[in-house]
Parts: C-alpha cells; sequence; structure tokens
C-alpha cells in the first residue's frame, strides 16, 4: 500500500511541472509578440516621418532628389549639377537667409553670384528708361532661372533693387582698369560682367591696342578677386558713319585674346555681341539707338540674354567659386 501511494506522490509532480512549463512558454510568446509590435509601431512612426521612404531601398525617392554641385576649378573636366528644387528637406549647402523669389519651376543654383557689371555708359544703361539697360533684365532673368545673385560696385544706378555698378560714362578701357583697382579688392565679386571699348572707338583711342589692354584688366580682375569668373563681351554694331570697319578689327582682338584664355583653362567666357559672328540674338543695327552707339530698350534686353547664355556656360564649365565672405549678403534683394 504504501507503494502505491508513492505512485500517486509522483504524478501531481510531473503535472505540476509541465504546467509550469506551459506558463513559460506562453510568457515568451506574449514577449516575443510585444517586441514585434514595438518594432511595427516605430516602423510606421519613422515612415510616416519621411525618414523611410516607403518601396524604397535607399534615402532618395526620385521626385525629391538633391543633388549639390562638385565645384570644380577651372579646367577641370567634370561638370557641375544643379540642385533640384522639388524636396522641401533642409540643406546646409542652401543659404540661410531668404533668396530673391523665383519660378518654382527653376532650378535652384548652389554657388551665389556676387556680380559687378564694369564698363561704361552702356553698362550703366544710358538711353534706357530708368536706366535698367541689361543690367535689370540679366538680373531677373538669373533670378527665374534659380541663381542667388547680389550686384556690387560704387554706384547706384537704376529704378530697380540691388542697383550697384562700376560703370562710368565716357571711359576707355584703361581708365576702367584704374577704377577697378579701387573697388575690386573690397568688393571681391565672384562674377565679372564686362563690356569696353566703344569710348575707345568714339575716341580713336588705343583701338590698335584694346585687345592687349583687355587682357590685363581681365589678369588683373582674376587676381585681385581671385574666386572670380569674368563674363567680357565683343563690341556692338555701330552706326556712327566710318565706324564699323573699326569695330570689326577691336572684336578680333578680343576673339584672339579668349584663345590665350581658352589655352590657359581661364574662367574667361566671351559673350558674342555682333551679328557678324551669326549668333542668334546678337542686336543688329535695328537694335541700336540714334545715336548710333546705345542700344534700343530691346537691344539692351538681347545683350542681356547673351550675358545669361554666357553665365551658364561658365557654370557648365565648372568656373564658378563661392565669393570670399567679406560680409556682403548673398542675395542682393535682402540688403535693400
Amino acid at each position: 500500500m504504501e507503494h502505491d501511494r508513492s505512485e500517486e506522490s509522483v504524478e501531481p509532480r510531473k503535472a505540476s511541472c509541465f504546467g509550469f512549463l506551459h506558463r513559460e512558454q506562453l510568457i515568451a510568446a506574449f514577449a516575443a509578440l510585444g517586441c514585434f509590435l514595438v518594432a511595427a509601431i516605430v516602423l510606421i512612426a519613422l515612415a510616416a516621418t519621411g525618414t523611410i521612404h516607403a518601396g524604397s531601398p535607399s534615402n532618395d525617392s526620385t521626385s525629391q532628389k538633391r543633388v549639390v554641385n562638385d565645384v570644380s576649378m577651372p579646367g577641370s573636366t567634370s561638370t557641375p549639377t544643379s540642385t533640384a528644387l522639388g524636396s522641401a528637406t533642409s540643406d546646409s549647402t542652401q543659404p540661410s537667409f531668404t533668396p530673391s523669389v523665383v519660378n518654382s519651376a527653376a532650378v535652384s543654383h548652389v554657388i551665389p553670384l556676387r556680380i559687378m557689371a564694369l564698363g561704361a555708359s552702356i553698362v550703366k544703361g544710358e538711353t534706357s528708361p530708368g536706366y535698367l539697360g541689361f543690367r535689370k533684365p540679366m538680373r531677373d532673368e538669373l533670378v527665374d532661372s534659380g541663381f542667388i545673385v547680389n550686384m556690387v560696385g560704387s554706384v547706384q544706378l537704376g529704378d530697380f533693387v540691388d542697383n550697384e555698378v562700376e560703370a562710368y560714362g565716357g571711359k576707355k578701357v584703361t581708365e576702367m582698369h584704374d577704377y577697378a583697382k579701387k573697388i575690386v579688392p573690397q568688393s571681391l565679386p565672384n562674377l565679372f560682367v564686362v563690356h569696353l571699348g566703344t569710348n575707345n572707338l568714339l575716341q580713336n583711342k588705343d583701338t590698335d591696342k584694346v585687345g592687349s589692354q583687355m587682357k590685363d584688366l581681365i589678369d588683373y580682375l582674376l587676381t585681385a578677386s581671385n574666386q572670380s569668373t569674368v563674363i567680357m563681351s565683343t563690341m556692338l554694331t555701330n552706326k556712327v558713319p566710318d565706324k564699323e570697319p573699326k569695330v570689326l578689327d577691336m572684336n578680333k582682338q578680343y576673339r584672339d585674346m579668349m584663345k590665350g584664355f581658352e589655352a590657359d583653362q581661364k574662367p574667361v567666357v566671351l559673350a558674342e555681341m555682333h551679328p557678324s559672328e551669326g549668333v542668334p540674338g546678337t542686336p543688329t543695327t535695328d537694335d541700336i539707338g540714334p545715336d548710333g552707339s546705345h542700344p534700343t530698350v530691346k537691344g539692351y534686353e538681347m545683350m542681356a540674354s547673351l550675358f545669361v547664355k554666357a553665365i551658364k556656360e561658365a557654370e557648365g564649365k565648372g568656373f564658378f567659386r563661392k565669393a570670399v565672405d567679406n560680409g556682403t549678403p548673398e542675395d542682393g534683394s535682402v540688403e535693400k
């Protein structure tokens, strides 16, 4: 009888052990389920905040792609890539201020342009209403294309915001070289827009030397502001009697000078303004005003588009570098 009681007492102990094992398994199962639910909630939260893009193995999506320019030095074979506007995410390469209002479909260009327009009365915009000249439509077109722009110079002229310029009527190439020595080291532009030579022509002074004089000026600009690019233009067609043959010769000097800059891989681009080369959109005699030298409003607007074309060409060649920080705002419309 004692043997039977011993066997009976073993069975409850076995049942108790098995019951304990079932409880442990249930607890483990509930713990695993809880971890799974927490992980799922975290993933859903990340997807909702945009940290993870659904349906993509990476953090880039086709519709929200931000690419930053690989800034190239002059002579580099790489081509800078623009930043697509389609993403609302912040980027440390973007300016910290409110830029000029641009077309929402435009491309955003990473390097802001601190532009000095340098020349004589045509650069001032003489004969155009409000002295808008080519500077106002050029700036507008650049901003509409996504550039951040600040026009700089010691003269404020024109019925528009951001109207600084370095231009003086009647001045020849060497005279503007002297003016540049006074202002360039202070303003340090990273882009010069240069149009000169008409006063050499009209005053019949050094017309056979403008090529070498322009080279000296451009070499100075690139040295004094060593982050800069220069856009220089050929001269416009001229209706003053007997002047056009000299215009053709002076422009030839400018083009020959450009061959040297290109061979040396210097950041200089020619904006062709004379119709003799067959470039579309160059002003013809119909676009020159009654005085024979200054453009009409349409002529100035054509100059603006040709300068913008050359500026974009310079960007495509990887010439642009960020201007030296001297306290000048990146956006000229903000400081006004």
